[in-house]
């Protein structure tokens, strides 16, 4: 079973600098804590990535896996696993909108499902420690 995580936060930065910092992929093991490794395997025609293969240790579960991105200019920018050992699916997006004060609102979506089994409340645990840390660390990165 599939399980969602939803979350949002405000970063003091405009949007092109908070897309910036989503698209070096290669810099996520430097300010994400959950992320061991981050690779772009291809690049798409806009020159961001288009494929990257992440290594993950996230608490109760340590995982390799490849991406497939969709961006849409500096507002959006999703994703699908498309290969994983200890996930089955994976899907996410970052969504932003300028405030118009310099600042941009960042609401990230992440659902995904795990080959292994997880209690179900934990599993949602983790998943929504994952998505809150990865925002905070984001800001944190950006405002930094």
């Amino acid at each position: 079973m599939a399980d969602h995580a939803r979350s949002t936060i405000v970063i003091n930065a405009r949007p092109a600098a908070v897309m910036g910092a989503i698209a070096d992929i290669p810099a996520y093991p430097v300010w994400v804590g959950q992320i061991e490794e981050a690779e772009v395997l291809e690049i798409g025609p806009d020159g961001r990535p288009r494929r990257a293969r992440f290594r993950i240790n996230a608490i109760v579960i340590k995982d390799e896996f490849v991406n497939e991105y969709t961006w849409t200019d500096n507002s959006q920018v999703s994703w699908s696993m498309v290969q994983g050992e200890a996930m089955s699916s994976q899907d996410g997006s970052y969504t932003l909108r300028d405030l118009g004060d310099g600042s941009t609102e960042v609401t990230y979506d992440l659902t995904a499902e795990t080959k292994v089994k997880i209690p179900g409340m934990l599993r949602r645990k983790v998943q929504s420690g994952i998505v809150d840390a990865a925002l905070k660390d984001l800001k944190k990165h950006v405002e930094s």
